[in-house]
């Protein structure tokens, strides 16, 4: 229980560092924006780089990523069938996309790293991966032709391969394969580099706890609407995950001793923090969304609690 404590304490305090700090104004929600920027842009491509270079991989790992994308796809078509069941509760084109979606490189990254450690970050990164590419193929788009009417498959690519984070992932897959990490490392400036990147990797989980806790704004909203969508979502990736999590074994066997800590770690992410963010129209929906996002961040803290008691 102590050892427990020890890891927890931590991360604790400094969310309740980012709580005062917008508590008491002392930074403005535009330099929280500004931070979260550093933090997507620079930050968190670097810590994924050296992740996925470094990491020893493995044609099996593949059916992680198709499992993962599809539980995705089993949770946005749970979300379509409360949106058209239950459409009173559940009718707004976001509900899919608050079933499916995950927060895995604001809230992710930031608590799995800070709780079980930064080196133990690929194997949550790999399970994270199927997510990245259903998010950015069918969660986006889907929103994208129902807000404006069009779909750009050419676009959408495009976007996806210039973000930052899928950047990170891709470049660090790319040195990995073809041996250029090792190869790297064998020049000082090629050490010079993933110096510079570990520095700012150093710093990734303690400045995303500090967002997330300057986040945690608690208001008023539809309780009962709120805690459906809370109860539907964490009773859909528990069934779902751990059906995907039980074929995982069952075709790759046991990759890493924490392997099923990790897979537990993200189903219980609070919902993608873009749900809220891509509604434009409604400001009573997005208004709505946003505060569920944090309220749901609060039981996956709670999650975090229980899964480290268990493991």
């Amino acid at each position: 229980m102590i050892a427990l404590f020890e890891k927890l304490l931590p991360v604790l305090i400094i969310v309740f560092i980012g709580l005062v700090m917008r508590k008491k104004k002392l930074v403005s929600a535009s330099a929280i924006n500004e931070l979260k920027q550093i933090i997507v842009n620079v930050a968190l491509p670097c810590i994924l780089f050296l992740s996925f270079g470094s990491t020893t991989l493995d044609a099996k790992y593949i059916v992680v990523v198709v499992m993962v994308f599809a539980m995705c796809g089993a949770l946005y078509i749970m979300g379509f069938a409360l949106k058209n069941r239950l459409p009173q509760f559940f009718g707004s084109i976001f509900t899919p996309w608050f079933m499916a979606g995950f927060e895995f490189g604001m809230i992710g990254i930031g608590l799995f790293g800070a709780l079980w450690g930064t080196e133990a970050l690929p194997i949550f990164m790999l399970i994270g991966l199927g997510h990245e590419f259903f998010a950015w193929f069918v969660c986006i788009p889907y929103v994208q032709f129902k807000s404006s009417g069009s779909f750009s498959l050419k676009e959408t690519v495009f976007r996806f391969f210039k973000t930052p984070v899928i950047l990170g992932i891709m470049g660090g897959l790319l040195v990995n394969i073809t041996g250029l990490y090792s190869a790297m490392e064998a020049y000082f400036w090629g050490r010079a580099v993933f110096s510079t990147m570990s520095t700012l990797s150093n710093i990734t989980v303690p400045l995303i706890l500090i967002v997330v806790g300057y986040s945690l704004a608690f208001e008023r909203s539809n309780a009962l609407k709120a805690v459906l969508h809370m109860a539907a979502r964490l009773a859909g990736v528990l069934v779902f995950g751990t059906i995907a999590l039980s074929v995982i074994h069952q075709f790759v066997g046991q990759i890493d001793p924490l392997f099923t800590a990790a897979f537990y770690a993200y189903l219980i992410l609070p919902p993608s923090y873009l749900v809220p963010v891509m509604v434009k129209d409604n400001e009573q929906e997005r208004y709505f969304f946003s505060q569920t996002v944090i309220y749901y961040t609060v039981i996956s803290f709670a999650g975090y609690v229980l899964l480290m008691l268990i493991c």
